[in-house]
Order: structure tokens, then sequence, then C-alpha cells
């Protein structure tokens, strides 16, 4: 519709109007006031014309496409809690408040999901990473503590989400993009895996995760292993590497020293899983295919080695029929190595017996007698006692540290952190005491050791005796002349 309506202006009128704009432009300002009569004048009634808001998110499903802006997705159910990582060098980034939607939210908006089908997620760079079912709707992570980087043993409740918000503030376009993945508890207990809290995520791909199946690894522990925690393990950001063979095809995996290393000893995945000492010690690896055909390696050719791979793709797609789910490949490998079908990975290490909790309280109640230089009791699996020599043939660490009274030092000895480890420290303890050969005794909190990487049991000019180095805690716990830990 439009309006029409005539304007007459005099001269004076004008000039009053040019006045008028003066004085808003700070220019001189007139006291003529412009007066307007109003006969007839055309208005159009079209509408200011508004900028569409663009979409942050697309999620590809099977049948159906759906495009979200930012107040699209932040109108949804709002799932908040605590988010931190943990680096695959071991750097703890501490959990701070987010903000987003829940995976499993976003799966309801495309009709819901089962066990065959997940979110690959993809960020503006191509990177991409594939979240199952079960992390979808069950949390089903590793979470480490945040102090110490030790995987938790006690499962926390945990929530996958596309964050939109970090500490009530929107993130730093630059830095994370506008969405970012985050693996969020209700409190401040837990941190995961650095390759799940993908940055720039503008994608979403509903994903036909195809046949379930399981790899058996069995060494000093037993591990099944999921199609999953394969394909987790071999994302880009984590332990994922490839190999392209002489037809140009591309196959993707996981080294399959990595495997090794998450059932040689009760270290499954953080800090130093693979075990070089008994690498070098010598033992066998039978890599096994459903049909029973076995290749065997010696521990010393696979340390390290990211030559030999477990693929679990070619090409971008699962393993044909006569491969599925698992192939060694890879330079370091002769033709006839190249086992399929894998079933089996078998570490040849006697097994871990781990101690069930009726059998702790009875070796607790009936005290063990240990003897050497330096015992190690009380609320331990198994207590211990070490002479000189024992020391030694584990790793020795050498640091530069200051002691409180001293000042700075040079020193040398082995991880307290790894001797604890070793005996195997009951859960519910809170505190070490250390004894001296004099009676002297001091209390040092378990909790301000395990996140204390440097505290040793140091050596001294001395044969058979040892001292505590425990950088960045009180001149009390640098006791000399020790002779016994004791966990309570």
């Amino acid at each position: 519709m439009k309006l029409y309506v005539r304007l007459i202006l005099s001269g004076a009128m004008l000039i009053a109007l040019a006045a008028g704009f003066a004085a808003c432009s700070g220019g001189p300002q007139t006291e003529a006031t412009p007066v307007v009569e109003a006969t007839e004048a055309v208005v159009e009634d079209t509408p200011v014309p508004t900028q569409p808001s663009k979409p942050v998110l697309e999620i590809v499903g099977m049948d159906e496409t759906i495009s979200l802006t930012l107040d699209e997705l932040m109108a949804l159910p709002a799932t908040e809690g605590y988010a931190g990582i943990k680096s695959s060098t071991g750097k703890i980034t501490p959990p701070i408040p987010m903000k987003g939607v829940a995976l499993k939210d976003l799966a309801e908006l495309m009709g819901g999901m089962d066990e065959t089908t997940g979110f690959n997620v993809v960020a503006e760079d191509g990177y991409s990473i594939t979240f199952s079912f079960d992390q979808i709707e069950n949390g089903s992570f590793i979470a480490y503590d945040p102090a110490t980087g030790n995987e938790l043993k006690n499962p926390v409740e945990l929530t996958a989400i596309l964050a939109y918000e970090a500490n009530g503030e929107p993130f730093d376009a630059k830095q994370d993009g506008t969405l970012r993945l985050a693996i969020i508890s209700p409190e401040l207990n837990q941190v995961t895996d650095g390759h799940w809290s993908v940055k720039w995520v503008n994608k979403f791909e509903v994903k036909n995760l195809g046949e379930e199946w399981t790899l058996a690894l069995n060494g000093a522990i037993s591990k099944p292993t999921d199609r999953v925690s394969v394909e987790s393990c071999g994302a880009p950001q984590c332990h994922g590497s490839s190999w392209t063979d002489d037809k140009a095809q591309e196959w993707v995996g996981v080294p399959l020293w990595l495997f090794v290393g998450s059932v040689d000893d009760e270290i499954e995945h953080e800090g130093p899983a693979f075990n070089e000492e008994l690498a070098t010690a010598g033992y066998s690896v039978d890599v096994i295919a459903a049909d029973g055909y076995t290749v065997t390696f010696d521990a010393a050719r696979l340390n390290r080695n990211d030559d030999i791979l477990v693929a679990y793709k070619v090409n971008e797609n699962q393993l044909p029929e006569e491969y599925f789910p698992l192939r060694l490949v890879g330079d370091d490998l002769a033709k006839n190595e190249m086992v399929g079908s894998i079933a089996e990975i078998k570490v040849g290490l006697e097994p871990i017996v781990v101690a069930t909790e009726e059998a702790i309280e009875e070796a607790a109640a009936e005290p063990v007698e240990v003897t050497g230089s330096l015992v190690i009791t009380g609320a331990v699996t198994q207590p211990m006692g070490f002479m000189e020599a024992d020391l030694r043939g584990m790793e020795v660490l050498k640091i530069t540290a200051e002691h409180p009274k001293q000042g700075k030092n040079d020193y040398e000895g082995v991880s307290l952190n790894a001797l604890l480890d070793l005996v195997g420290v009951t859960d519910g303890s809170t505190t070490l005491v250390i004894t001296a050969s004099d009676g002297y005794s001091s209390e040092v909190s378990l909790d301000d050791i395990r996140s204390c990487a440097e505290c040793l049991l140091g050596f001294t000019n001395t044969a058979e005796k040892f001292k505590m180095v425990m950088p960045n805690l009180p001149s009390g716990a640098w006791v000399k002349d020790v002779v016994k830990l004791e966990v309570k």
C-alpha cells in the first residue's frame, strides 16, 4: 500500500532545516524552527531488510540434512558441566565450566540412533573423528585424575556435548571456532583425552559404523578391545598412522607396539604404557588370525616401531571380507607376515594376578615379613624390600631440585611414584609415612606425592643409604637415611 503526501517547503523552511542539520553536526545553530505543512506525500511501507543469521552447524543424516544457526542451537536444551583435557604428551589442562548441547540431544533431532550408528564430527580444517552410540548415549570415555593424570579406576558420569560457551563466555573464534566438542562431568573430578575435544566444529555426519567386532589382547593383563576403541586410538590426534602399499592403497591403523604396551604390564594407556625394560629382556608377540594362522615377533623388533601397523581401514573404508576386521601391514613386514582377519594379539608374559578386595584385607590382617635396605609396607597389594642394586635396575632419573634450606643441588634416584605403582597402593590410602634409620618419621599426603613427578627416592654417596628428594614440599619431607616407606 502507498500513502500520498505532498510536502510544500518554502525557502525559509529549507534554510531552517539546513540550520537544524548544521546544529546536529556541530555547526552554527539558529533559532528558526521549521514548520512543515503536509498536504500529500508518498511513503513506501516497504519493510527494512534484515540480514539472516548464518548456520554454524550442519547435521547430515541418512535421509535428511538440517542446518542450525547459533541462536537455534542455543534454543535447544542446554547441558553444563566441567571439562578438561590430557594431551598425548601427558600435559593436563584443568577442567573449566562449559555449556552446550548434548550429542544425544542432537541425535534425537535426527530421529535417534542405535548401536550401528554414530556421529562423524568434522572441523572446518577437515579433521574428523567418530563418536560411537555408546559414547554419545552413555559417555563411555577414559577419564583421568586432573591432579595426577592417572587413569581413574572408578567411573565418573561423563557427557559429550557440542559446547558454545566456556566460563560463561563464547569461545574465541580464532582459537577454538564458534563450536567445539567437550566431555563434561558434574564435578571438577576428571579430564579426558585431548583428541576428543575437537575445535572449529561445523558438521556432524550420521555414520553407519558397520559390523561390530572385538580384538582379544592377552598378556600380563587381558583387555578385550572393541572397534570403537581401536578407531579412537587411530584418530590423527591420538596414535593414528598410515601406510601406502605398492598399489597406491592407503591403509590406516595403529602401530602394533601400542597394542602390546596396553597389556605388557598394569599401565594400559597413560604414561609410558610400553615397558621398554621388559621388551629388552625379551618376550614374543603372536598375531593370530581367525583361522589360526599366526605370525610371531620378538618384542625388541616391535619396540616403538611405527612401521608395523594394525590397520582397520583401507582407502577410507572398512577392510574387505578377506582381511576384515584387522590386518597387519607396513614397510617393516614381509608379505607372509601381513596377516589378515586378526582375532587376537598374544603377548608372551606371565599374567599379573590382580588381588581381590578380600585378599587385600586378609593380607593387611597378616603382616608380611619383607627385607632389604629399603622396605615398602602398609596398604599395598604387595609389600616389597629393595637393595640398591634392585633400585638401580629401575629407570634412574637425574634432576636439579631446590632443597627448602640447602638451595639447588643435583640428585639421582628412582621415581617415588614408580615405586608406589610397583607395590600397588590400595584404594582409599591417603598418607605415606617415611621412616629413617634413627626412628625419625614424617607423614606426607599421597595426593602431594602423586602430583609430584620429580619426587625421588634418592641415592647417596654411601652404598645402601637413601634419602628423599621432594621438590616443592616442606623440608620435613626430605628425610635422610630412609629405611622404610609405609602407606596408610
